[in-house]
């Protein structure tokens, strides 16, 4: 009988991941994200491959593409972490801040990218207060990166007649501006041929540190005509069409991807407009604050919301709580109010994924700082919670047989709901060899 307990906890705690993957949206996946608080972080996300579902011309669009080069993917920061072979072919990077830990990588991305991609000179969108010293950075390693010695003296221990000479080897790298309220299209990036990519950029704050959340969303041309047209016969839509009228349905736009970047509390809650939105009343910077938080709300709307959590300890007091938001992060304790300000406590959707990054190594091992979190969410979200939680992982915890490395899935992240259906079934099961 025990061995037979023993065979059916084993069965139980090593099967892999229970729940339905939820790090994607409609066209894209998480490829990997490893992120520890003052480390490095890197998100690297991959678009899907065409469903079976879709049109003939689509299919042979997409497999044309294959043909010449993989899947396209994109990065959220650059910071020096494992998953940086995952990051290197990534057309798109997008900063939020400057900290080392978020931008470590950044020019070593650039040199790989281009010997890996044909010389194709990666683009970064950057906040627009950082570009001139990016532009610094990108100056001085491209100078140490083409720095020579030549020596005229035929004596190789003689240092005279030494002088150092530079060939000219800028690094390749598209460098754009960015501020709260832009949205820029992601060219060259499709889904077959009916749908395209945008970003759109709104503010965080982050301890005074120039700061941006970013959000990725598609485009699919819809098909027919827009509702007010579609009794009209075929003479009447020519007619309107060469007087320059739109008669074909608005394309379908679709918010996939949200990324906070580092933020505390105050940066994520809902912003209220409070004076009116009217062109003709508000300059070119309101427009742009505006525009912001209409796109902060909407990270809340999106398929998957990739948000900072650095600080874990719900029963820490208030003292301990404020420390979170003087460092510009977000204490879980904060989760509620935020949520809440968006109307997201009083919905309930198996489709959304919310993916936590950015942990502090004081929370470690894993299972540690997964007990935490599993005891400061609010119950309303939990079932769409992931986190990032590789660069947590003890020595011990990867060699353990107990199955929690099995529920831990390619890309780093795991489950919370797979976390504690594993951690309920570790403990019954420890139950039943006790008695």
């Amino acid at each position: 009988m025990k061995g037979y307990v023993t065979r059916l906890t084993h069965i139980i705690l090593c099967s892999p991941s229970l729940s339905v993957m939820l790090e994607s949206t409609t066209h894209w996946h998480v490829q990997s994200a490893w992120s520890k608080a003052g480390v490095g972080t890197n998100i690297v996300l991959e678009l899907k491959t065409p469903s079976p579902l879709e049109s003939d011309h689509d299919r042979h669009a997409n497999n044309n593409v294959s043909k010449k080069r993989s899947r396209a993917r994109i990065a959220f920061d650059m910071g020096a972490t494992p998953c940086f072979d995952d990051a290197i072919p990534a057309k798109y990077v997008f900063l939020s801040h400057g900290h080392i830990d978020h931008v470590g990588a950044l020019f070593s991305h650039a040199r790989a990218h281009a010997v890996s991609c044909g010389g194709e000179a990666p683009t970064y969108f950057v906040p627009a207060q950082l570009l001139p010293q990016i532009e610094q950075c990108r100056n001085a390693m491209s100078l140490i990166d083409s720095f020579t010695i030549a020596k005229k003296s035929d004596d190789k221990y003689s240092t005279n007649n030494v002088k150092s000479e530079g060939r000219e080897n800028l690094l390749k790298m598209k460098l754009i501006p960015v501020k709260p309220g832009d949205e820029f299209p992601l060219k060259g990036i499709t889904y077959g041929s009916k749908t395209n990519f945008f970003m759109r950029a709104f503010e965080v704050d982050h301890a005074g540190h120039a700061a941006l959340g970013y959000i990725i969303g598609s485009r699919t041309k819809a098909a027919g005509l827009k509702p007010e047209y579609q009794h009209l016969n075929g003479a009447a839509i020519r007619e309107l069409v060469q007087s320059g009228i739109t008669v074909q349905a608005d394309p379908v736009e679709k918010i996939e991807v949200a990324y906070s970047g580092d933020t505390c509390a105050r940066g994520l809650m809902k912003k209220e407009c409070l004076r009116s939105p009217k062109d003709d009343v508000l300059d070119s910077e309101d427009q742009h604050l505006l525009k912001s938080a209409a796109y902060l709300d909407q990270a809340f709307q999106a398929e998957m919301l990739i948000c900072e959590l650095t600080f874990l300890d719900s029963s820490e007091d208030e003292t301990q709580r404020r420390r979170s938001e003087d460092r510009g992060h977000l204490h879980i304790t904060d989760l509620h109010d935020i949520f809440a300000s968006h109307g997201q406590l009083n919905k309930h959707s198996d489709a959304r994924c919310i993916l936590f990054y950015h942990l502090s190594g004081r929370y470690a091992p894993a299972s540690r700082a997964l007990d935490y979190i599993c005891a400061g969410l609010p119950l309303e979200i939990r079932n769409s919670c992931h986190v990032a939680i590789k660069s947590l992982f003890s020595d011990r915890e990867k060699l353990s047989n107990d199955g929690l490395a099995a529920l831990i899935e390619s890309n780093g992240c795991i489950s919370i709901e797979d976390y504690l259906r594993w951690r309920e079934n570790n403990k019954s099961a420890d139950e039943v060899c006790r008695n």
